[in-house]
């Protein structure tokens, strides 16, 4: 199976410097899509403080209304977890979308700074086939690859 033909990949948030503001991300339609993963990604991080990923859904395209998920994690970060490179995972799997047809995610750094990398949507179980690359840099599905 290849991923790249079955899931819709964007970056629905770029690189923001270290800060203790939230960021929020385009908004994303799940019409046609069973769920979607969000990876936020994260740079360095200061050991005393925390992070809030959220996703918010709407039942239209716009940030007014938008609604916190529940079970959002935040995530208290310490000596033994800060890290100049980590990650946090959300994946809402079936969203009402009499509720949430539209969704965005959001960071938020709290106490201490703490560098986003991005947020990355990877929507999955599509009706149709995605155009999965539609606004990335490149792509290249490697089959067999020999060595460089």
């Amino acid at each position: 199976m290849n991923l790249m033909k079955n899931v819709k990949v964007d970056q629905v948030l770029g690189y923001y410097a270290a800060g203790t503001t939230k960021r929020t991300s385009d908004i994303i339609d799940m019409a046609g899509y069973e769920g979607v993963m969000f990876v936020f990604e994260l740079g360095t991080t200061l050991d005393t403080g925390t992070v809030k990923a959220m996703v918010e859904g709407n039942a239209t395209n716009s940030t007014s209304g938008m609604a916190e998920l529940a079970g959002c994690p935040t995530v208290t970060i310490t000596a033994a977890t800060a890290a100049t490179k980590s990650a946090i995972v959300v994946d809402v799997f079936r969203p009402d979308p009499k509720l949430h047809q539209f969704l965005q995610a959001s960071i938020t750094p709290a106490v201490a700074n703490a560098v986003v990398l991005g947020i990355t949507a990877i929507r999955y179980s599509g009706r149709v086939r995605p155009d999965s690359v539609a606004g990335l840099l490149a792509s290249a599905q490697l089959v067999s690859p020999a060595a460089a």
